[in-house]
């Protein structure tokens, strides 16, 4: 993933230089190459938090005060009245769908948006999937825009069985095979979930209406769909390493409020379908064991402050783990992130007697 030194910079506090940066980010274990102040990131697959400028500034923010509120809509949304049903909501826990009517298509963006496409030499499409686009790279939560107008009809999102046609939104056509996660409209696929949408309902630079879904799939029903069906999709690299569950809400005021600086918007509505809860991973507070774990002595109060600064909530007695952060389960985990923190080289060799 690319990430323009440009973008981090200017929410950390202190100018750090790219070198700086850089060896940081090499300390937290994320290899990376720079081209042009641009950082091309290699992430492990279990890190698919990172995969956001948020996410690389949360990291860092082990060593810098940083900033990742970004401003959102705070005014209550009406209920979206959609005929949706989902028939799998074991891969699919959790959907929100925003509806958004403008008034005028804007000539020009904002300077936040415009330098996203020309830091990162990124093509624009139209005013809706560069919004898409633009806060899956802010936030790592893709989120797909149909013309509201082109949707008439029952939404479902299924698994299914199928062999048939499906037209990308690139007009690339795929053949269906096997089991896939879906979209239908009256029936008919429009959506290869968490890959691609089609071109039937696709935006283009003339909508005025969308409809935002935004939606987490369990990353086993997405892994393996894109190399299948030879689709560059930027969603499934997401989808398939995990994204927060619990961040659509955030996503769509942020989609909300984004809209709100270029135009004038005629109408809202959202809802938010969720079937299942979110596990919420907590941990005993043991810091004899982390400092066993890897060879150290630090203080309770380091140790949890590290933690604090990474994201994690602090009770009295345990350590909540953020609802992004679905690779930490045990005090290995939590060791390995103070080891991180304190860098691998900084931790004294002990000999084995």
């Amino acid at each position: 993933m690319k990430i323009a030194y440009k973008h981090l910079v200017k929410n950390i506090i202190g100018n750090p230089s790219i070198d700086e940066i850089s060896d940081r980010l090499f300390q937290l274990g994320h290899e990376h190459e720079i081209q042009n102040n641009i950082f091309n990131m290699e992430f492990t697959p279990n890190r698919g938090d990172c995969l956001s400028l948020n996410g690389l500034l949360r990291d860092l923010s082990a060593f810098y005060d940083v900033n990742t509120d970004q401003e959102i809509y705070t005014e209550k949304l009406k209920m979206l009245d959609i005929d949706f049903e989902n028939f799998s909501q074991d891969i699919c826990p959790k959907i929100s769908f925003l509806k958004l009517e403008i008034e005028n298509i804007p000539s020009k963006y904002k300077d936040y948006l415009n330098d996203y496409f020309v830091d990162l030499n990124l093509n624009k499409n139209n005013f809706f999937t560069d919004i898409s686009n633009y806060i899956s790279y802010e936030n790592g939560q893709p989120t797909h825009c149909y013309d509201a107008d082109k949707i008439n009809g029952k939404l479902v999102f299924q698994e299914l069985d199928t062999d048939q046609e499906f037209k990308t939104l690139l007009g690339k056509k795929i053949n269906l095979t096997n089991k896939n996660s879906v979209f239908l409209l009256n029936d008919k696929v429009i959506n290869l979930a968490g890959i691609v949408g089609g071109i039937e309902t696709s935006c283009s630079i003339d909508t005025k209406t969308v409809l935002v879904e935004c939606a987490f799939f369990k990353p086993e029903a997405i892994i393996g769909k894109s190399v299948k069906y030879d689709i560059q999709s930027e969603a499934s690299h997401k989808f398939e390493r995990f994204v927060d569950p619990e961040c659509q809400d955030r996503t769509i005021r942020r989609f909300i409020k984004i809209v709100d600086e270029h135009t004038n918007i005629k109408d809202i509505s959202a809802i938010e379908y969720k079937f299942e809860q979110n596990k919420v991973t907590k941990i005993p507070i043991d810091t004899d064991k982390i400092n066993k774990i890897i060879g150290t002595n630090i203080s309770q109060e380091t140790y949890l402050s590290n933690l604090s600064k990474l994201g994690f909530n602090i009770y009295d007695d345990h350590i909540e783990v953020p609802s992004y952060r679905s690779d930490i389960e045990t005090q290995n985990d939590l060791a390995e992130e103070i080891a991180r923190v304190i860098g691998y080289d900084n931790i004294s060799r002990n000999e084995i007697s």
